[in-house]
């Protein structure tokens, strides 16, 4: 009887304890893997729920290059979908809307016919935008031509650039180039189906190439040229690209001229012109080296008249409060020898010696734009070394007066003994500007006057000089 009751009670207590209660489902962590099949490289990327903002780039500061794959994760949430908006290079934009309850997966695929077209520019200016729209419609008329097929990309002159036209159903399109010098082209009715090659430029005009090269000390930032007679200077023929120095640059023009003017601009903003190049003959042309009377390396020779040796020698800038390194480095320059110097600056400088006693004499304020040479000697701290070009009626002791009357720097000068071999370029990284004096005297020293003069100018032109005499204390004009 006991059990009987027991066995009752037991059977009763669950609805005497009241109705067991679910335990809630856990909140899903989502996840969506976008896929980018596509050729082109998506820029931006956002996943939202349907009608909400799109909220942050996905990608960020990245990209999702074609045939890749992105895991976005979302967070936990029990929304099942939710929306994807894909950004392309050009601004082209595709949306995609997503179960995600049932697949994870968001596919970005470009649909529609493809037609690939191969761009070739033939002209001597980089194709900088490429628009391409279905002919007949509104592009040429009201100038609405949509996105740039190019995006980031720029065709270089005598370059060909591959290009792939997505939804493009018709064969006829009409075509728009934009150059780097604003020129446009405007092509209309352009069948790519049956000429699928984009070619800009007349390949009938001949092709004129030259090395252009950075022969000075700072980048070469901007390049320019045209035709000689020409006003315009048209777009920078560097593009995003520059000219380190001791650098090359080749640079090609398409046309019937010979003549050309180019023009560089340096990264200190200073310019460099040079006209009338015949660019059918002349393959290279140098810009850079630092002519005097515009900034850059000055050299000046020193000429020992103590009966000590010099052991240390400052030549600073004049508007400079520090003498900086010792030009000398490990040289000295005994009693009678010379020795040449260089500063970096304008033509006004400050000089210091010191003796290998400790002693030191300084002179201020000299022109060694005008004083090509200066005589160590008692009482030079004193004598008037440096006078303006237009009153120093003679040369500096034991020199010549070299003048540039060739209407070019003189880049390189030579002075080697009579019927002997070329040997050193005497201006060093120094040149002669046109209409510019400089006091030469012998590099070997006194007893070394009579040379073989040759004087290289910028364009190629020699001029020779043989049997010269550097003591003769006289003027010699190069033209």
């Amino acid at each position: 009887m006991h059990r009987l009751l027991l066995a009752a009670l037991l059977a009763i207590a669950p609805n005497l304890a009241g109705p067991v209660l679910a335990q809630p489902a856990p909140v899903p962590v989502r996840e969506a893997a976008v896929a980018n099949d596509t050729d082109r490289i998506m820029q931006e990327l956002y996943v939202f729920r349907p009608g909400a903002e799109d909220g942050p780039d996905r990608l960020g500061s990245a990209v999702l290059p074609p045939r890749a794959t992105l895991r976005v994760p979302l967070g936990r949430t029990r929304d099942c979908q939710f929306e994807a908006r894909a950004v392309f290079e050009g601004g082209d934009e595709m949306r995609r809307r997503v179960d995600l309850c049932r697949g994870g997966r968001i596919a970005f695929a470009d649909s529609g016919p493809v037609r690939d077209v191969t761009v070739d520019n033939q002209s001597d200016q980089a194709l900088r935008e490429l628009y391409i729209a279905p002919a007949g419609g509104r592009a040429v008329r009201a100038r609405e031509w949509g996105p740039d097929w190019l995006g980031s990309n720029v065709v270089g002159a005598g370059e060909d650039f591959r290009l792939r036209l997505r939804n493009m159903a018709g064969c006829s399109v009409d075509v728009r180039a934009v150059f780097a010098d604003d020129e446009e082209e405007v092509r209309e009715r352009h069948d790519i189906c049956r000429t699928p090659r984009l070619a800009f430029g007349d390949p009938s005009l001949p092709v004129r190439e030259v090395t252009v090269s950075n022969r000075g000390r700072r980048m070469l930032r901007e390049l320019y040229a045209r035709a000689t007679g020409r006003e315009e200077w048209g777009a920078d023929r560097l593009g995003s690209e520059t000219i380190e120095p001791q650098g090359d640059f080749r640079l090609r023009l398409r046309g019937q001229a010979c003549r050309f003017d180019l023009r560089a601009v340096f990264d200190n903003d200073r310019e460099e012109v040079q006209r009338g190049l015949d660019l059918c003959a002349q393959r290279q042309v140098g810009f850079g080296a630092p002519v005097a009377g515009e900034g850059g390396s000055r050299r000046v020779t020193l000429i020992n008249g103590f009966s000590r040796t010099v052991e240390r020698v400052f030549l600073s800038p004049a508007e400079s409060d520090e003498w900086g390194e010792d030009a000398l480095g490990d040289e000295v320059i005994a009693p009678g020898a010379r020795r040449a110097v260089a500063m970096e600056g304008g033509c006004r400088a400050d000089l210091r010696i010191l003796f290998d006693n400790n002693s030191a004499e300084e002179r201020r304020d000299i022109d060694i734009c005008v004083l090509g040479t200066i005589a160590l000697r008692p009482g030079w701290t004193v004598d008037e070394l440096a006078a303006p070009a237009e009153d120093a009626k003679e040369p500096q002791p034991g020199s010549i007066r070299l003048r540039n009357a060739g209407g070019q720097p003189v880049v390189e000068l030579y002075a080697d003994p009579p019927g002997g071999k070329r040997g050193e370029d005497r201006l060093g990284r120094t040149v002669l500007g046109a209409g510019e004096a400089m006091d030469f005297a012998p590099p070997g020293g006194p007893g070394e006057c009579r040379v073989d003069l040759v004087a290289v100018f910028r364009d190629g032109r020699e001029v020779a000089l043989p049997g010269t005499d550097l003591c003769a204390g006289r003027e010699v004009v190069l033209q």
